[in-house]
């Protein structure tokens, strides 16, 4: 057999997909009509045929009416979400949401509307149809029958019940947790689909000055992945790879073409290539997220400059969109110096592209959780059916009941762990929710990022060593969670011991010296300009203790940055301790027997052991920028630490500092490592995740190349954009799981506004790119891209 459709399988198929109701009909009517048959037969030929002592045209209107009752139940049900948001959503619009919850308890209320037409059409049927005398009384397998529909009635209302607890739990929690952080999102998103779209105005696509940067943005391929380090200048792998890239804009002008095609005749305008498609797309990977960031930045920076300002977006996008203009230099302007530099541009656009993962991520294992949670429910729902059953058929239900209850007090020592860790589980994930996916937390002294979250455990990867940690949630309920990644900007405190002898001046030499430090242009991006020193011990006055207080501009949540700028300060405080001087416990003297620290015996003379400490105090006392023998006021500034060292010795260490604090802005390598270990779904829990990231000299070769200066021209003029209009999100209520059970959204939160065509650029399965005609121009809606494999499939994140 070939497996094809015969001639009678394809018009079954065609009947089948006409529409609901030819679909409905070819449910109902075989069965229908089967039934209808034994009711002619008693109702003419055969009257006084009899089962049961009922006569059968009776007793199979009733077995008619269960059948078709089934359907009714399921299409009332189907039409009810439609109602409910008619009628309720005059009175409030915010209530229309648990339309879809309706939507989703569809076959529980069809199930309860069957057995409710059921059991209240069977006792009528049997005992009051013009052929049964009145007062006549129940037969026993009536009796019977009655009974199970009674169970089956409490059943399916139990079921409902369950079914509506978890869908409650799902639609509250989506729409506390990822309602701003989608919109949020989006709204930055949008931004950056506005700047590329003057970027492109200025140089178009694959144009000389930008070409390497096009490439690796419309990489829908992948293919930079497969370069290596040192390849792909004169060993011939560039000409393939660029063969490869060109098939892709081939295949994207191709859809584009079918996309206009689709615009005449549906009136809805599809674009693949449009900016938001782009951009979308290239936020999938840190690689790509660079490469767009470095074309935004240099396309709207000056020649010659090296930082963006708000000016230069004005000058571009022209004075009649400044409030956009103003509103993309806010967003992109993390630190608030009023400045952009392309580090800064790179760290905003990546850290964007890991807010939309992460979202995915959380909401997808979530869903996770509460399929799990259904199925525990679903369990207790099975057993309490069992008791109902008992309760309606046993007489004797209370015997019954006290064994049965005997036998589960007995197994509550066995099971009250378990349900203990389940039900406390269920508060730490639905309702206190410390931390998504790719969150960097810490736990007592510990430092993790969030790999996977689960209803019972939660595992995390730790930040020093790399290592997988797996910790029940039951455990994580009673500690206390530090989460660095919601939090604001993060204040380091920094104690240092010196000599009791230091004086004050001397210390507030070391608080100008690095106030100068953090206010300096390189520096102030980094830090804020406050620096606060105090004396908080002496000890036995054999040393005073100093804490030092710097405050950051960001949180520590990427591993990297912290490192780099830890590591910055600690360099300025090392040199600026050495200039001041500031000595440590018992240092700055002169040891005892040496010539600035004689001791006196009879191979010197006392005045030649006195010269030569006067003259050791006297070199001491020059190196000093503060004499403590004469109090001179000088002005609380200064250079940067470290710059007026004159020689090549003061250069190059001033150059080691720079090499030993350099980071690559985009890469996170606590927080990176999570998105890439999830494309591997067969692997285990706690499998070795092995990352696909690149080398470091190959992603810092992209940013770092010749120049690294704005290209637009000094000349330039305002480009001619179309009007971008950015839609209306709805709010953020449910999430369904991996199955239909559950209800949707009112809205793809990621998606475009209902009525509107979908289109996916490759590989983007965060959200379809959708523009209506009369929206003009592409690149008004909203999506992201994250790793198929990450993304939950469903109406939520359409496939």
């Amino acid at each position: 057999m070939d497996g094809t459709l015969t001639r009678m399988g394809r018009i079954y198929a065609k009947i089948v997909n006409f529409s609901v109701v030819t679909r409905y009909f070819l449910y109902v009517l075989p069965l229908a009509l089967v039934l209808a048959v034994p009711i002619i037969v008693g109702a003419t030929a055969a009257r006084k045929a009899q089962i049961g002592g009922i006569r059968i045209v009776w007793l199979f209107t009733w077995i008619e009416i269960v059948w078709l009752s089934l359907w009714v139940s399921k299409l009332f049900a189907r039409s009810l979400p439609r109602v409910f948001k008619f009628v309720v959503g005059v009175v409030s619009s915010g209530v229309r949401k648990y339309a879809l919850v309706i939507r989703a308890l569809e076959i529980p209320l069809s199930l309860v509307g069957w057995a409710l037409v059921s059991l209240l059409t069977f006792t009528p049927l049997m005992l009051r149809n013009p052929d049964t005398p009145s007062g006549a009384a129940l037969k026993p397998w009536m009796t019977i029958i009655r009974q199970v529909l009674g169970a089956l009635l409490v059943c399916f209302l139990i079921f409902f019940g369950e079914r509506l607890i978890v869908q409650l739990i799902s639609i509250n929690y989506h729409g506390k947790q990822f309602d701003a952080k989608i919109k949020e999102n989006k709204h930055m998103v949008y931004l950056l689909s506005l700047l590329y779209d003057a970027s492109t105005a200025q140089f178009p696509e694959y144009c000389e000055t930008f070409a390497h940067e096009d490439y690796v943005i419309n990489d829908a391929l992948n293919l930079s992945g497969f370069s290596k380090k040192g390849s792909g200048k004169g060993s011939g792998s560039a000409t393939p790879m660029k063969f490869l890239h060109n098939v892709g804009r081939f295949g994207d002008g191709v859809t584009s073409v079918f996309g206009k095609v689709a615009q005449e005749i549906t009136g809805k305008q599809v674009n693949i290539g449009s900016s938001h498609a782009v951009v979308t797309q290239a936020l999938e990977k840190n690689r790509a997220c660079e490469a767009l960031a470095k074309r935004l930045w240099m396309s709207f920076v000056m020649e010659g400059n090296e930082t963006l300002f708000k000016d230069d977006i004005i000058e571009v996008l022209g004075p009649s969109r400044s409030e956009q203009a103003e509103e993309c230099f806010a967003s992109l302007d993390q630190d608030g110096n009023g400045d952009i530099s392309l580090d800064e541009m790179i760290l905003t656009v990546t850290e964007i592209g890991r807010a939309r993962k992460s979202v995915a991520s959380s909401m997808h294992d979530v869903d996770q959780a509460i399929k799990v949670l259904d199925g525990l429910l679903s369990t207790v729902v099975f057993v309490v059916s069992v008791f109902v059953f008992v309760a309606f058929l046993n007489r004797s239900f209370t015997t019954t009941l006290a064994t049965a209850g005997t036998a589960l007090l007995s197994l509550s020592f066995v099971f009250a762990a378990t349900c203990q860790e389940v039900l406390g589980s269920c508060i730490f994930i639905f309702v206190k929710h410390p931390y998504d996916i790719g969150d960097r937390i810490d736990l007592s002294n510990d430092q993790l990022t969030v790999e996977h979250i689960s209803l019972l455990f939660t595992v995390f990867k730790r930040v020093n060593t790399g290592k997988m940690v797996q910790i029940p949630n039951i455990v994580l309920n009673n500690l206390w969670v530090e989460n660095v990644s919601r939090s604001k900007a993060m204040r380091e405190q920094i104690s240092i011991f010196c000599n009791f002898e230091t004086t004050i001046e001397d210390i507030e030499a070391l608080r100008n010296e690095m106030t100068a430090f953090v206010t300096d242009a390189k520096n102030s991006r980094d830090f804020q300009p406050e620096i606060e020193i105090e004396v908080v011990g002496i000890a036995e006055m054999n040393k005073m203790e100093l804490r030092i207080e710097c405050k950051h501009k960001s949180n520590w949540a990427n591993e990297t940055i912290r490192a780099a700028r830890r590591s910055k300060f600690m360099c300025a405080l090392v040199l600026a301790l050495r200039k001041v001087p500031i000595y440590g416990p018992g240092g700055g003297d002169a040891a005892l027997g040496s010539l600035g620290q004689p001791t006196f015996s009879v191979s010197v003379s006392p005045e030649n052991a006195l010269k030569q400490r006067d003259e050791f105090s006297a070199k001491k006392e020059a190196k000093r920028l503060i004499p403590t023998k004469k109090a001179e006021e000088r002005p609380e500034t200064g250079a940067t630490t470290g710059t007026d060292y004159s020689g090549n010795t003061a250069n190059a260490e001033l150059r080691a500092v720079q090499s030993l604090n350099t980071r690559q802005p985009g890469v996170d390598r606590g927080r990176d490592d999570a998105w890439s270990s999830r494309d591997d779904a067969s692997a285990s829990t706690l499998d070795e995740r092995v990352g696909d990231r690149q080398s470091l000299e190959e992603v810092r070769g992209l940013l770092h190349r010749e120049s690294t200066r704005g290209r637009r021209p000094q000349n330039a003029s305002a480009v001619a954009l179309t009007p971008i209009e950015e839609p209306q999100t709805p709010p953020v209520t449910a999430l369904p799981p991996m199955t239909n059970t559950y209800a949707p959204p009112p809205a793809n939160a990621y998606g475009p506004p209902p009525g509107a065509t979908y289109s996916s650029p490759p590989g983007n399965a965060f959200a379809p790119q959708v523009q209506r005609r009369d929206v003009p121009p592409p690149g008004s809606a909203y999506g992201g891209g994250v790793p198929p494999s990450a993304v939950p499939k469903g109406p939520y994140f359409p496939g």
